[in-house]
């Protein structure tokens, strides 16, 4: 277990390299969901034990001995690795399921509705989990595809829908508080990049504004 959860934490560490990096590339430096992916792995998040994990030293680090029931907060990329071996598993209500999923979907194409629902900063970051794992589950599993094809159907309606949403928004409201708190960190990108756009595509049309 020791030497697993080590490799595992060098591997977490590489993938943090800055998105600045001078030897890297365009191409190589990090995305922006490389950069929320890397945020979230290190927040943390909340495990049940399944079983008893014995007491384990990392560096001057030590973890456990935890006990079947208990509950406990730790680092994601380090919970997800104890979750894998299977002596716990994360606490239901924080994750996102294909049920939530559904019900994101229903509430994001009400008819009529112009407004952007608040999402979970960390929704796209669960969701893109949830695929993973639902493709690794139907790669051992045929029967899982269903499950699989349900998650990408309405992943795609919830995408589309608040990239439509999104770029009108950007294209013909005021920023706001109120408006920005309704976003995800992936989501603010986008709307930054659109509503740039607009601005200098309406001053290469209408001309630039005299200086007051």
């Amino acid at each position: 277990m020791e030497e697993l959860i080590k490799n595992d934490k060098m591997a977490h560490k590489q993938t943090q390299q800055s998105p600045s990096s001078p030897e890297m590339t365009d191409s190589q430096k990090t995305s922006i969901v490389d950069a929320v992916d890397t945020e979230f792995e290190n927040a943390s998040a909340r495990l049940v034990f399944l079983r008893d994990l014995p007491e384990t030293r990392i560096g001057d680090r030590v973890l456990g001995p935890w006990r079947p029931g208990q509950e406990l907060e730790l680092p994601f990329w380090l919970a997800s690795h104890i979750v894998g071996q299977g002596y716990a598993r994360f606490r239901n209500e924080d994750q996102l399921s294909l049920n939530n999923l559904s019900t994101i979907q229903y509430r994001e194409s009400l008819p009529g509705s112009r407004q952007l629902p608040p999402l979970q900063p960390s929704f796209y970051f669960q969701l893109r989990r949830l695929i993973r794992s639902l493709r690794e589950h139907e790669i051992k599993d045929r029967t899982k595809a269903r499950e699989l094809d349900k998650a990408l159907a309405l992943a795609r309606d919830i995408v589309g829908i608040r990239v439509k949403k999104i770029a009108s928004i950007a294209a013909s409201v005021e920023r706001t508080n109120e408006l920005m708190s309704n976003l995800t960190s992936e989501e603010k990108i986008l709307y930054e990049a659109v509503r740039q756009n607009v601005d200098s595509w309406k001053k290469e049309i209408l001309g630039r504004e005299p200086e007051p």
